[in-house]
């Protein structure tokens, strides 16, 4: 087994829980639903993974790193998203890809300008 010091185990299973708990608990994401996540590093992945355990149909992985979306497959991303491949804001390419915005966002990044993103590419009801 590997050496991994606590607090790297510790900081992994705190971020699966807040992915996770977010997902759940939080926004109880509903079968069919349509989920953006917005950074793909610890936090995001649980979000997908929880997303994808709720049965969500679509998720949607947004990162500026393309290398993350074959390691994001694993864990729900169904379709991926570089911002950075994009002329338009990230938001309006959501809301085009999906007919008018996701059901559901979650920002795991903890960058203002990309909670507004995460937050305008959502369903306008």
């Amino acid at each position: 087994m590997p050496n991994f010091p606590s607090i790297a185990i510790w900081w992994f299973l705190d971020s699966s829980h807040k992915g996770l708990g977010a997902v759940w608990n939080t926004a109880k994401v509903e079968a069919g639903s349509i989920v953006a996540v917005f950074g793909l590093e610890t936090v995001g992945l649980a979000v997908a993974e929880g997303a994808k355990a709720a049965g969500a149909s679509r998720i949607i992985g947004i990162d500026i790193d393309s290398i993350k979306f074959e390691r994001a497959k694993s864990f729900g991303v169904t379709e991926f998203i570089n911002p950075k491949e994009h002329e338009k804001p990230i938001q309006q390419v959501i809301v085009d890809l999906t007919d008018g915005g996701v059901d559901y966002s979650f920002e795991c990044i903890g960058n203002v300008s990309v909670m507004r993103a995460a937050l305008e590419c959502c369903h306008k009801y």
